[in-house]
């Protein structure tokens, strides 16, 4: 079955858990006590479908088993959109034929593909489920905690995750604003997939890709493009500072000049961005993990993304 994955990934401070939780039960929801999941992600010797921009991967949950194929995607900030086919299975074994042909580049030769995949990494983690009602949507919240494993090395996985299943994507953002008041959340973009492939391959946090400089940007693009781009760089860069390379922050002092400049270019079309004179100023004196899980720095990145779904 085919849908369009719509999500938002929050990483979160094991001391902020209780206090979300208790957020969650206070709204309308349809609660599930933790269940215990397994991920097992497949890949070929020559990172075929990596190359594809795809992930493959067998879960397992209560003795039931559903093959998963994701497919190329976009990320705006922590806002993840990628479709996904999903096959129920009596045995944890892959069977490629049973995806739609449609999704597989033309000549793929499935038979050979299968023969050449073998487990990659796997994801363990217990999972609590809300299905809430709020503004007029449908979201699923998800806490999941456990951890990835790729050989001998492993990392840990923290985080909320809230999916639309029906309704607007605003109320994700709303809900997600609502949720940040107790500080200890922020933006994830990199997916628990993204991660294990990093993880499997042993590689550490990537060099920071040089900034434009502040007047190479070109003003005279769509909005939503100007604002894509400034919420990438601002994550890669959060990233990088959060990793302790010390030019990430160098990077976050240019993002948060484009935002204020790109901001006073709009005039009353911009979202309310009082708090970014605060922000510069944190950033200039802060540290990383304080900062990046704070509350006013998450609700600031929120309200540029729902800026730019406004576009």
């Amino acid at each position: 079955m085919r849908s369009v994955e719509i999500e938002l990934k929050l990483s979160v401070k094991p001391e902020t858990i209780s206090a979300i939780r208790n957020q969650l039960f206070q709204l309308p929801n349809h609660y599930t006590s933790p269940q215990h999941l397994t991920n097992i992600y497949f890949e070929t010797p020559n990172s075929q479908l990596r190359r594809w921009d795809m992930g493959l991967r067998i879960r397992s949950f209560d003795e039931q088993y559903e093959m998963t194929i994701k497919t190329a995607g976009r990320v705006i900030g922590g806002l993840h959109q990628r479709p996904e086919f999903n096959v129920a299975l009596q045995q944890p074994e892959l069977d490629l034929a049973r995806f739609p042909a449609e999704i597989w580049p033309e000549n793929t030769d499935l038979t050979r593909l299968q023969a050449q995949l073998t487990e990659l990494f796997s994801t363990d983690f217990c999972r609590e489920k809300w299905v809430v009602n709020y503004g007029q949507s449908e979201i699923e919240v998800v806490l999941d905690q456990g951890e990835i494993r790729a050989g001998e090395r492993t990392s840990p996985i923290c985080e909320f995750e809230l999916e639309l299943k029906t309704g607007d994507v605003s109320d994700v953002l709303l809900l997600a604003d609502e949720l940040a008041i107790q500080g200890g959340l922020r933006l994830a973009n990199k997916s628990k997939a993204a991660r294990g492939y990093a993880l499997a391959s042993n590689r550490s946090p990537a060099k920071l890709v040089e900034g434009k400089a502040l007047e190479a940007l070109e003003w005279q693009q769509p909005l939503s493009v100007l604002l894509a781009g400034i919420l990438d760089q601002w994550q890669a860069q959060e990233e990088e500072w959060l990793a302790g390379i010390a030019t990430g922050k160098t990077g976050l002092e240019q993002t948060l000049e484009w935002v204020k400049l790109l901001t006073e270019k709009q005039g009353e079309t911009a979202p309310a961005l009082g708090l970014l004179p605060e922000l510069k100023e944190a950033l200039s004196t802060g540290d990383a993990e304080v900062l990046c899980y704070s509350a006013k720095w998450l609700q600031c990145k929120l309200a540029l993304i729902q800026w730019l779904m406004a576009q």
